[in-house]
């Protein structure tokens, strides 16, 4: 009862960072997902130094811990003249690191596409840029559909690491709620439930969401 009791008393806190961890996670998606597109498309372009440039910014950035990156972003980029809130780093951090790894989502689901059809919508006379959105990235949609949704629940976790800039998110409220009642175990047994029912929840709807979309297709 106790515990109860405690966790009762500093829900209204730990709200208050789940609210923080929604917006940091929804900002850093769109930013993942918009320059992961990009980079997938110069990793495949023919322009071979945009090739080269996003393949080594892919390689390079997705074999650093995202903690690594964090810190590079907040700390080092102050060190040049570039000052980000602790937010603001972690928004670009998340955003970056996603970003390489939805690279690789994208062009393998592109890539997946039967050469054959795009063979056939050229031959139709239609430009590569129209075979790209009419034909590749429809079709390409529903095989990297499950993989970026994967993404997405990695992300919402490696949200949990951006308390060590400074972030006022779920770990940041569980660690400032631990300093003040000296209860660690149950103030982060506490942010460990609602993590697990935020992914339960959200695993829940995109599973239904993927469902219904195979099903639109058949």
């Amino acid at each position: 009862m106790v515990l109860f009791a405690l966790w009762a008393q500093y829900l209204p806190q730990f709200l208050q960072g789940v609210e923080v961890t929604l917006e940091l996670t929804a900002i850093s998606l769109i930013v993942a997902l918009v320059a992961g597109f990009l980079l997938a498309l110069g990793r495949m372009s023919r322009i071979r130094p945009l090739s080269t440039v996003s393949t080594v910014f892919i390689e390079v950035v997705r074999s650093i811990p995202v903690l690594v990156i964090l810190f590079l972003v907040y700390y080092s980029l102050g060190q040049i003249g570039i000052k980000l809130t602790g937010m603001a780093a972690a928004i670009v951090g998340l955003g970056a690191f996603y970003a390489t790894l939805y690279a690789e989502v994208f062009r393998a689901g592109i890539l997946g596409v039967d050469n054959g059809q795009r063979e056939a919508a050229i031959a139709l006379g239609l430009s590569h840029r129209d075979v790209l959105r009419k034909i590749i990235l429809p079709e390409a949609f529903f095989s990297i559909l499950p993989n970026a949704t994967n993404q997405l629940s990695n992300l919402i976790k490696d949200t949990s690491l951006v308390f060590t800039i400074g972030v006022a998110d779920l770990m940041f409220q569980a660690q400032s709620a631990s300093a003040v009642t000296f209860e660690p175990m149950d103030m982060f047994l506490l942010a460990g439930v609602i993590y697990f029912l935020f992914y339960l929840i959200l695993s829940k709807v995109l599973a239904r969401w993927e469902l219904n979309v195979q099903r639109s297709r058949s």
